[in-house]
């Protein structure tokens, strides 16, 4: 009789504590934010993107990278309003400012990113060139 208390105590326990791991404060679950990153040219995952999230209710800024496939998965952010950054060298950076995210869900968010391709490569100066224009 007292092998079957300590069992059910014991299960008891480690569900709370299961539970627990998987809820903020207050029992309720806390938002994530997951998805993937892709080139927006190639259509191909880009690995190593640093992803830097924003918030009123933050101290500071949360800041990810996304694996080998350009996934990620950013938990425990406050709901509220946030704001997205992506960063890599050689891509353009990427913001998207007023993301909602609400209380006990999970946003799904996938982002193209762009090379970051000089579009001004014909408006280089050099004094060379300049003699072969013959000005």
């Amino acid at each position: 009789m007292r092998a079957r208390k300590f069992l059910l105590l014991v299960s008891l326990v480690t569900l709370s504590l299961f539970l627990k791991a998987n809820h903020g404060k207050d029992g309720k679950s806390e938002p994530a934010v997951l998805g993937s990153i892709s080139d927006a040219i190639t259509k191909k995952p880009v690995a190593g993107v640093m992803i830097s999230i924003t918030s009123s209710k933050m101290q500071g800024e949360k800041e990810f990278l996304t694996d080998a496939s350009g996934n990620f998965r950013i938990p425990q952010l406050p709901s509220g309003e946030v704001t997205i950054i992506l960063e890599k060298k050689g891509y353009k950076t990427f913001r998207r400012e007023g993301v909602i995210l609400k209380e006990g869900m999970s946003l799904k968010l996938n982002f193209d990113i762009r090379p970051d391709n000089d579009e001004d490569e014909g408006e280089i100066f050099h004094p060379l060139l300049r003699m072969l224009d013959g000005d």
